[in-house]
């Protein structure tokens, strides 16, 4: 008999961000693939509930967040007999077998990123689901070739064990440009601004984009993300405009209207923004040269050496082919045909 597989489905209770949307977009695309009656969906009871078609969407147990994800959720794998995936990094610590999907081990990787109390505890509980899903987990599904080694690397998990599914960009096409941005922030211009997401997180690297800001006064620099990036020490520069959380149709229209899309990371397991901007027409998409964008993006992309290049985005060689060519690389429709072989 074919196995039923429960996905986890708390992503849908979450605030969107990268792994929820990979998670979404995958199985939207896995949807026109699976004959009925092969995935459902758990959910906690305040999640959105998703349209589908082939998935099954069933709401099971009283809790919300991580109680329902480590008590209910496992509960219904027992109770129905299913193999569970799940696709946020974490899985149950009890009662779990089935499939995993790790982005990337950057708080294995990088403990220097997460110095403050609240990081550590972050830190300690993420290291310790590496380790269950290395365990316990029959496969696991990473985005990037880099991450698939960091995962063999850090918690010995054969190649054989583990499966790259990439993240893609068709999603943008469905995000109507909302073009009122520029009314409400006058002081951007279209084509004159360099463009960057950002947030507290030391991995997305936000001081490279105040020292480029500082070393070319006459331009303008928009980043948009978390609304403390401004309360920063030295995070009030003039040539700085600090948007906030954008929507996604703001978020079109800036990067199709950037002189330049800035992506310094110091660590990702795939690194989606960039693509993301290129979908909607970025004439010029920077990122840091790290294995893992050198894997992804090609040369497709402008390369920022962080070890030499300390903020001047004059600096930055150009890209030695069109960066819409990366496009045709990744889709949700082909990451779901090789999540639908595993299945």
């Amino acid at each position: 008999m074919d196995k039923i597989w429960a996905v986890n489905g708390l992503f849908y209770a979450q605030r969107l961000s990268g792994i929820q949307r990979y998670s979404a977009e995958l199985l939207r695309a896995l949807d026109e693939l699976i004959e009925p009656g092969r995935v459902e969906v758990v959910l906690p009871p305040d999640a959105t509930v998703p349209e589908f078609h082939n998935i099954k969407a069933v709401r099971f147990g009283s809790r919300t967040g991580m109680l329902w994800e480590q008590l209910d959720y496992p509960r219904y794998l027992k109770q129905y007999k299913r193999e569970g995936l799940c696709t946020c990094n974490v899985i149950p610590l009890a009662g779990f077998h089935g499939m995993a999907v790790v982005h990337d081990v950057c708080y294995r990787a990088r403990p220097d990123f997460y110095r403050d109390a609240r990081g550590r505890a972050s830190a300690l509980w993420h290291r310790l689901q590496y380790r269950a899903i290395a365990a316990k987990a029959d496969t696991i599904v990473t985005v990037s070739a880099f991450s698939r080694s960091e995962l063999t690397r850090y918690y010995g998990i054969p190649a054989d064990k583990m499966a790259v599914i990439p993240n893609a960009w068709q999603h943008m096409e469905r995000v109507q440009t909302d073009e009122g941005i520029f009314e409400k922030q006058p002081r951007l211009r279209r084509g004159e601004y360099y463009f960057s997401m950002a947030n507290l997180l030391k991995n997305k690297n936000f001081p490279w984009v105040l020292a480029a800001a500082r070393r070319k006064p006459e331009a303008v620099f928009a980043i948009a993300g978390g609304g403390s990036l401004q309360s920063l020490p030295g995070a009030g520069l003039p040539n700085v405009v600090y948007l906030g959380y954008v929507s996604d149709g703001e978020a079109k229209a800036l990067m199709a209207h950037c002189k330049a899309f800035l992506f310094p990371t110091l660590y990702e397991g795939f690194g989606i923004p960039p693509l993301e901007a290129i979908a909607c027409g970025a004439p010029a998409v920077c990122v840091s040269d790290t294995p893992c964008m050198r894997e992804v993006y090609g040369d497709n992309a402008a390369y920022i050496d962080l070890a030499a290049n300390q903020g001047d985005v004059d600096a930055i060689p150009p890209a030695k082919r069109p960066a819409a060519e990366v496009l045709d690389r990744y889709s949700w429709h082909k990451s779901a045909q090789k999540l639908a072989q595993l299945l």
